[in-house]
C-alpha cells in the first residue's frame, strides 16, 4: 500500500508540473498573438486517481520554444520571395490562305455561249439546198476532184456525165457538186449563198466565173479519162 501511495503522489506531482508548463505556454502565446474576441477557456485537469499504476513512470521532456514565437514563426509573417516573372509571348493569329478556284476556260466559254446564236443562221440556212430529196437507190459516183487549177468547163462536163441519171433533179445536182471539189474549190462552194443559187445553171455560171482564168486550158489526160 505504501508503494502505491508513493506512486500516486509522484503522478500527482508530474501532472502538476505539466499543468504549470501548459499555463506558461498559453501565457506566452497570449503575449505574442492579439487577444481573441472571447477569453480562452482555462484547461482544467482533474485529479487522476488510479488503483493500478505501471511500475515504470513516464518522464516527459518539455520542448523549448523560442521566446516570442511559440510556433517558430511570428503571426502574419510573409517571406520576402520575389514574384515570379512570366515571359511574354506574342500571340500570332492564324491566317488561312485559300487558293482561287480552278476554272477551266473552255467549259466556261461553252457555258457562256450556250443559248446564243453562234452562227446567226439555222441549220436549214447553212445548207445550200435545204430539203434535198435523195432517191432510195441512188449511189454517189466517184468524182474526179477539182482543185482550182484546171478548166472549170471540163469539170462541169465530167460532173454532168457522172450525174446523167439525175439531170432533172437540180437540188440533187447542186448538193453533190461539193463531192467533186477539194481544197480551195471546196471552200469556195461552202461560201456560196443559197439566195443566189436557185438552180444548177446558177451554180455552173458561178463556178465558171470563179475559175474563168482556167477556161482556155486544154483538158489533160486525167480529165479526158474522167469524161469518157
Amino acid at each position: 500500500m505504501d508503494h502505491l501511495e508513493q506512486e500516486n503522489r509522484e503522478l500527482k506531482d508530474e501532472v502538476a508540473r505539466l499543468t504549470a508548463l501548459i499555463e506558461q505556454f498559453l501565457a506566452a502565446q497570449n503575449q505574442a498573438s492579439p487577444p481573441p474576441a472571447t477569453p480562452p477557456q482555462r484547461m482544467v485537469i482533474s485529479e487522476i486517481v488510479s488503483s493500478t499504476v505501471p511500475a515504470a513512470s513516464a518522464h516527459f521532456v518539455p520542448t523549448a520554444m523560442p521566446p516570442g514565437f511559440p510556433w517558430g514563426m511570428p503571426p502574419g509573417f510573409m517571406p520576402d520571395i520575389p514574384a515570379p516573372t512570366f515571359a511574354s509571348m506574342s500571340a500570332s493569329s492564324l491566317v488561312l490562305a485559300m487558293p482561287p478556284p480552278v476554272v477551266h476556260t473552255i467549259p466556261r466559254e461553252l457555258k457562256t455561249l450556250r443559248g446564243k446564236d453562234l452562227f446567226g443562221k439555222s441549220a436549214a440556212e447553212l445548207c445550200l439546198v435545204p430539203g434535198v430529196k435523195i432517191p432510195v437507190k441512188f449511189k454517189v459516183p466517184d468524182f474526179e476532184k477539182y482543185k482550182g487549177n484546171t478548166c472549170p468547163l471540163s469539170h462541169l462536163v465530167m460532173y454532168a456525165w457522172k450525174m446523167s441519171t439525175q439531170t432533172d433533179n437540180d437540188q440533187l445536182l447542186i448538193h453533190y457538186f461539193q463531192d467533186s471539189l477539194s481544197g480551195a474549190a471546196l471552200r469556195w462552194y461552202m461560201s456560196l449563198d443559197s439566195a443566189n443559187i436557185r438552180s444548177f445553171n446558177d451554180l455552173g455560171e458561178a463556178f465558171v466565173k470563179q475559175y474563168k482564168y482556167n477556161v482556155d486550158m486544154a483538158p489533160d489526160r486525167d480529165q479526158l479519162r474522167a469524161m469518157s
